[in-house]
């Protein structure tokens, strides 16, 4: 096991051990290759007893080390850690020994940081489905209003203010899976008949596009689960695919939108009014559609990708 303090490498040892068996000073070589006196001795009597095998370079670990944690006290700690997933602070004072030792001793045996005891994070699968409307991501984001002035996002980060009082209004989106096209719309709140209608004008802006729907995925909120939402659906033909708890990424076509849309455009700068904000997101949905480029739609737009999958149309998938 080599270590990181070493000044010399294999190249440089055997080099020092040439130069002072070819007459060089051991002093002289020592300085000529940045090494102390004592420690040129080291290396060459070490030459002279073990040969080439010398020029290894081995770990600066003591050979013993009479003052170590005993190894009952560390298999305490462990099964502590591993069981409560406590601190080293409260370890120390449940087991009555010192922090500094419980610190030492969770670093040794690779404990020092608590993610290494929780369960590895799932993979995420991508997924795209082949056909525009196969599949649309539905979602929605709270908005606070401006109110009186700049936007409370921007202002608060600024003063550390907190202001009350002036309401909010939610983003509805839906994207479609296949060329992340995306409809928005502003309404006053999150229940039953706002999704209703929003779906009403997302279908409708979609099928002037040539797309239908075939399945809409939505997250468990109540709004999703009305019965005027449900009947749209029914009456569209459209299957509702519902997210488990906890799991955004499952809809992470429109959350990518939402997150894009709050970055570049809803907390890019202080708005003076929310009709002034409401331009500058509809100005950020034409670019998002129309101009911006996708990396995963390999450099194009969402519309040349849906304009291409129609003029490909040889199955008459859009029929």
């Amino acid at each position: 096991m080599s270590h990181s303090r070493a000044k010399l490498n294999p190249f440089g040892r055997r080099l020092l051990c040439e130069r002072i068996g070819s007459g060089f000073p051991v002093r002289l070589a020592a300085q000529m290759v940045g090494i102390s006196e004592a420690r040129a001795y080291v290396i060459w009597h070490r030459y002279l007893d073990e040969g080439p095998g010398a020029f290894a370079l081995r770990s600066s670990r003591p050979h013993r080390s009479p003052r170590r944690t005993p190894a009952r006290i560390e298999r305490r700690i462990e099964r502590l850690r591993r069981r409560t997933k406590r601190g080293p602070a409260r370890i120390a004072y449940a087991l009555g020994l010192a922090r500094s030792t419980v610190y030492a001793v969770l670093r040794r045996i690779g404990l020092g940081h608590l993610k290494v005891l929780r369960p590895p994070r799932p993979r995420f699968r991508r997924y795209e489905r082949p056909v525009p409307g196969d599949l649309g991501h539905l979602d929605a984001k709270e908005l606070a209003n401006i109110g009186d002035g700049d936007g409370h996002r921007v202002r608060d980060r600024a003063t550390g203010r907190r202001h009350r009082g002036v309401g909010s209004v939610r983003i509805f989106a839906l994207t479609d899976d296949r060329t992340r096209v995306t409809f928005r719309a502003e309404l006053p709140a999150e229940d039953g008949p706002c999704a209703t209608i929003f779906l009403g004008w997302a279908l409708e802006f979609f099928a002037g596009l040539g797309v239908r729907f075939r399945q809409l995925m939505t997250d468990g909120h109540k709004a999703y689960r009305s019965d005027g939402f449900r009947d749209r659906l029914a009456a569209e033909h459209i299957e509702q695919i519902t997210t488990p708890p906890y799991t955004p990424r499952w809809n992470g076509k429109v959350e990518r939108y939402f997150r894009t849309m709050l970055d570049e455009a809803a907390y890019v700068r202080p708005y003076r009014s929310d009709a002034e904000r409401r331009r500058a997101l509809k100005r950020f949905d034409h670019e998002y559609n129309f101009v911006r480029p996708h990396s995963e739609l390999g450099g194009r737009t969402p519309m040349q990708r849906l304009a291409d999958d129609l003029l490909n149309n040889v199955h008459g998938q859009y029929t």
